[in-house]
């Protein structure tokens, strides 16, 4: 490439390789796929060759698994006649090279570190190489598909292999290099199968051949057919390519001349000239084709890119902020931090017990709502029970009337009579009323202890004192409740009410009935109606009161006694343990996975700058 083209090309094509090089090399591609070409084949299918072939130096060979780890190869089209520049990094290393001859060894005493003598690993080697004769490029080498283990190498090292493959070729941001050797039958490339699971439709795939010169004489059609998409067709197609052989490597082939070998072969040979022709064949069209696959896959992948960012960068703040985006390290510094966390808890406790509802709560959480359904229940079963004894007076009056007779003449009304009903019918709604108490503390309980693992995420020991302070305060406060409950069904007991109230409801209650026609005394004897008409109104005024009373009891103690009472004690909390360091102590791989967070939103931020610079 020179002139003006090579400038203009430079201009289109390069700037799109370099960001998807930096977004890779800040790490992103730990938080999202990034667009990559990965190389796959069988073993001995000639993929290392393929790769020395495009990059122009010479990669580790040899029998068995010759790559252990993933290797990025970042070739960059240099000037011509500026030197060569190499460069290798795995973990912390960075190791600058001098010549391409140092690549082999270097590579392989990186997969040593990473992956030991005989293993493999996952981590990336990436090898950037800047010469005139590379072409602009990044791929990814794979570790080749063995079928059985050899030697000391691990039993389950294919099954590896696979998974590591399939880790990098599922990704929908990945094309899909696969190389295959002629003289084997493609039906039963293991490559090219694991390429087909992934990618049934093969429109990521494209299937590299190599090794022409070593095919039978009289089948060359046979390879046409599978270049030509009739064996196993593949949208992106199939090239022909011929790397260095194992003389050319004992003579000492230069890359350069064989290259120049490459394309003299298929210009002579009757069946591929066509292919070279059509830009088909030779590892200067491939080097070309995948530039082009690659940018164009690139810019179809930058806006889906972009919205990754901005939607993980949203998650991840989320996600921090949940489990305490700022906690600080010194000790204390983080109790001024968790009395402040603490004091937000109990403030929003209130204003949850209270109806104050200052953002979103979903129905569950909304205890003021809960409990005002709960007194309207309350309400409702007393007018049930009010109607109930207004029906039954009658026949508890003829029953005290018959079993409580005692020396009093006729016509004389025996007030302990009166009292004996109402005592007894008052109190049995003392059951009613300590059972919704006891419902209306356990959901506070329930949604305060949910509170507390939300705002205390990550700190196990201070949820779980946090969660004891709140059951022995609504234990505490739940029987201050329950005792003014029994008190005012004790004293409900002694049949208490106004003379000029009680006055006014009788005669409100026999008005009431001579309108509606319904005389609910009927033929009974005077002293007999007087008594009926003495209880009904007296049960008016003593459910009214029972309506009032419970729920205002309940409110008092259960919504703002006891919220007051556990802000009370959870304000104070951090200050009276024995053991701050401990009650702050957070749960296993809390730290980590803040320091993760952090991380991954470092290099979102610093990506979503990139592009938007791009």
């Amino acid at each position: 490439m020179a002139g003006l083209w090579y400038i203009e090309y430079e201009k289109k094509i390069r700037p799109y390789i370099d960001l998807i090089d930096s977004l890779r090399a800040l790490g992103l591609d730990k938080d999202l796929p990034l667009p990559t070409i990965a190389v796959i084949g069988d073993q001995s299918s000639g993929k290392s060759s393929v790769l020395e072939m495009l990059s122009e130096v010479a990669l580790p060979r040899g029998t068995g698994i010759v790559t252990r780890c993933p290797l990025e190869l970042k070739l960059k089209n240099g000037v011509q006649g500026t030197p060569w520049k190499g460069q290798i990094r795995y973990r912390d290393s960075v190791i600058t090279l001098k010549s391409p001859d140092e690549v082999e060894e270097e590579i392989k005493s990186a997969q040593e570190d990473l992956a030991g003598r005989t293993g493999i690993s996952s981590e990336l080697i990436s090898l950037q190489v800047e010469s005139s004769c590379a072409p602009d490029l990044t791929l990814i080498d794979l570790p080749g598909i063995i079928r059985v283990p050899i030697g000391d190498q691990p039993q389950d090292i294919g099954a590896k292999i696979k998974d590591l493959i399939k880790s990098y070729i599922r990704k929908e941001e990945t094309i899909i290099l696969v190389v295959i050797s002629c003289n084997v039958d493609i039906a039963t490339t293991e490559a090219l199968k694991m390429a087909q699971e992934v990618d049934p439709k093969g429109e990521r795939t494209l299937g590299v051949l190599t090794k022409p010169d070593l095919i039978d004489c009289g089948t060359e059609s046979d390879l046409l057919k599978i270049i030509n998409n009739q064996i196993i067709p593949l949208q992106k197609g199939y090239m022909l390519i011929k790397c260095r052989g194992q003389q050319d490597l004992f003579a000492k082939t230069s890359l350069a001349n064989a290259l120049e070998q490459e394309t003299e072969f298929f210009r002579k040979n009757v069946h591929f000239r066509t292919l070279l022709d059509n830009k088909l064949a030779s590892f200067q069209h491939l080097s070309t084709r995948l530039t082009n696959e690659l940018i164009v896959h690139i810019r179809k992948c930058l806006p889906v890119i972009q919205e990754t960012i901005r939607n993980n960068i949203s998650a991840n703040t989320k996600q921090l902020e949940k489990i305490g985006g700022a906690i600080p390290e010194d000790i204390q510094t983080r109790v001024h931090d968790m009395t402040s966390k603490i004091l937000i808890y109990c403030e929003e406790l209130i204003n949850l017990a209270m109806g104050d509802y200052k953002k979103e709560y979903n129905n569950e959480m909304k205890l003021y709502h809960f409990a005002r359904e709960k007194f309207a229940e309350w309400c409702k079963q007393l007018d049930v029970v009010k109607i109930k004894l207004n029906e039954e007076a009658i026949n508890m009056v003829k029953h005290h009337k018959k079993y409580s007779k005692g020396r009093e003449l006729p016509g004389f009304t025996k007030y302990t009579v009166f009292e004996a009903i109402i005592r007894d019918q008052i109190q049995e709604l003392m059951g009613p009323s300590l059972e919704m108490m006891k419902e209306l503390s356990d959901k506070i309980e329930t949604v305060f202890n949910t509170l507390a693992v939300q705002h205390f995420n990550g700190f196990p020991v201070l949820v779980n004192e946090t969660r004891c302070k709140i059951a022995e305060t609504c234990q505490k406060i739940e029987k201050e409740a329950e005792n003014v409950i029994r008190t005012n069904f004790k004293m409900e007991g002694m049949v208490y009410a106004p003379d000029a109230m009680y006055s006014y409801k009788l005669m409100e209650f026999q008005a009431h009935s001579q309108q509606k026609g319904n005389n609910l005394t009927g033929n009974l004897n005077p002293d007999v109606q007087s008594m009926v008409v003495h209880l009904q109104t007296y049960y008016q005024i003593a459910i009214d009161r029972l309506v009032q009373m419970v729920p205002m009891v309940l409110r008092y103690y259960l919504l703002q006694e006891l919220t007051n009472q556990i802000k009370l004690e959870l304000a104070q909390i951090l200050f009276h343990s024995k053991d701050v360091a401990a009650l702050l102590h957070e749960e296993g791989d809390m730290a980590a996975k803040r320091v993760s967070l952090r991380s991954s939103l470092d290099r979102l931020t610093k990506a979503r700058t990139l592009l938007m610079n791009f």
